[in-house]
């Protein structure tokens, strides 16, 4: 393995609830936040799995906010979408497990299906150094789950090989399907509720990857 390369909205950052709760005047614990990204996503990436691929993003921020318990009026949308620092909340463990696997002598990188604020994002979460470059899908003109993003990744690591790459993300869907049609030697989800038991490589966080990696028995079976 020469590089591992990161999803970001689930992976490394989430949305910030002090932002989310000053746009909908509610006061939101970071825990409840938290299991609801989760819960949404699992259910926004079974729907696309399933092959119901006209929803977006509106149709899972209803399942969040619903999973929350919040009503979302919607103008709050747009603002908890695109609003200024608003994925900038870092998940914990993540500076130290992609701080273990530089040391290791992994290069590190991002994809992410975004609308051209990730970069700023993750500076703002004060993770933006540990990484060699960022991919933002509204940059480049394609995103996950298509192999094109991630054969981007690839080419702007120069001279490795997709099958000497690893790539960590929260939808099975667009990170772990994605990664696997790109060629990608493994594919990881990151699944702190173990709402996808049946998926051989799955971890709880970046850092739990970290040690994942690290281990002489992660398997190198079953991508």
């Amino acid at each position: 393995m020469k590089a591992v390369l990161f999803d970001a909205g689930g992976t490394l950052v989430l949305q910030r609830p002090d932002l989310m709760g000053r746009v909908l005047g509610v006061e939101l614990e970071p825990d409840a936040c938290f299991e609801a990204h989760y819960l949404a996503m699992d259910a926004y990436s079974r729907l696309w799995s399933g092959g119901e691929r006209r929803h977006g993003w509106e149709w899972w921020l209803e399942h969040f906010f619903t999973t929350l318990g919040v009503p979302s009026p919607a103008e709050a949308g747009p603002r908890i979408r695109f609003g200024h620092g608003m994925w900038s909340y870092p998940l914990p463990g993540v500076e130290d497990g992609v701080r273990r696997l530089l040391d290791r002598g992994l290069r590190c990188a991002v994809i992410s299906n975004s609308d051209g604020s990730i970069r700023a994002s993750l500076e703002e979460a004060g993770l933006s150094h540990l990484f060699e470059f960022v991919i933002d899908s509204a940059e480049v003109g394609c995103k996950k789950p298509d192999p094109e993003i991630f054969s981007m990744g690839v080419e702007q690591l120069g001279g490795v090989s997709p099958r000497d790459v690893a790539y960590v993300g929260d939808s099975v869907f667009h990170d772990v399907a994605g990664a696997r049609r790109a060629g990608y030697a493994q594919a990881w989800l990151v699944d702190p509720l173990g709402l996808n038991p049946d998926q051989t490589r799955r971890v709880a966080s970046v850092a739990e990857l970290a040690e994942a990696l690290d281990s002489k028995h992660a398997p190198d079976r079953g991508l």
